[in-house]
């Protein structure tokens, strides 16, 4: 059994990360597409997604007219992205890059997904609004995605342990992730465990890390302090989704104007 000091999915385990993680990448972008036109923000325009993974979102948005820069803190997740890319369309590019460090250029809109939730202690939540400012141009359009704590807990308290397992070209693929809840904090405490197993071995790797969800106040709050307004929240990347009815706060959000 290894012990690990990075987080598996996003190391060891990278190449598998879409298998494992099952998204509707194309509706949910067909929706967040939307959202930038409705903000002025079109096709032709650059775009960062930040926390971008194995770059999926972002080589569905460059397809569809966007020049966009993904970034990530994981070596492999980066590497899965730019090997995918060599068939992607459009303008896409990707880098090992750190959301919380301010970028080179600015850019017409910024899409973080799920990200804020590994930040755990205040200052470095708070912070991260008037960086997402300072990466946009003005009038800029912030799209993001957290997990809501009353939503989440009580799922969570539901269902405590999610499992899958995938057959992959290395062997048979099981993860299993296991939650508790720290309510006092809002905090999810989270056991996770890869298992490959092939032919000749089977061989686990384990990692406990936390979460820190948000409440839709909270948010609200580090948006305003950002230089944020025109806020709208959903439930998820579907505008017929309110906010409320999932574990998940989606906030669309514009940088105000400077007063004339």
């Amino acid at each position: 059994m290894a012990k690990n000091s990075r987080r598996p999915f996003y190391a060891e385990y990278a190449w598998a990360f879409d298998l494992l993680i099952d998204r509707p990448v194309r509706k949910e972008c067909t929706t967040i597409a939307g959202w930038l036109v409705e903000r002025g923000v079109l096709p032709g325009a650059e775009l960062l997604d930040a926390g971008c993974g194995t770059g999926r979102y972002s080589m569905e948005l460059a397809r569809r007219g966007y020049i966009v820069q993904g970034i990530d803190l994981s070596e492999e997740l980066i590497d899965v992205a730019r090997r995918s890319s060599h068939e992607a369309r459009g303008s896409v590019s990707f880098a090992v890059g750190d959301i919380q460090q301010q970028p080179a250029r600015r850019y017409d809109a910024i899409l973080c997904r799920g990200v804020l939730n590994d930040f755990v202690e205040d200052d470095g939540r708070e912070g991260m609004f008037e960086i997402f400012a300072e990466a946009l141009r003005p009038s800029g359009v912030l799209l993001l995605d957290v997990r809501e704590w009353e939503a989440s807990s009580v799922r969570k308290d539901r269902e405590p342990i999610f499992r899958k397992s995938v057959d992959t070209d290395r062997g048979r693929l099981t993860f299993t992730s296991v939650t508790q809840l720290d309510r006092e904090n809002r905090r999810l405490l989270l056991s996770e465990r890869h298992t490959l197993v092939d032919e000749n071995q089977e061989r686990s790797s384990d990692y406990q890390f936390v979460m820190r969800c948000w409440t839709r106040k909270e948010l609200e709050s580090g948006l305003a302090q950002g230089g944020f307004d025109r806020v709208v929240f959903f439930g998820a990347y579907d505008g017929a989704v309110d906010a409320g009815n999932t574990d998940r706060l989606v906030a669309v959000a514009q940088l105000s104007l400077p007063a004339a």
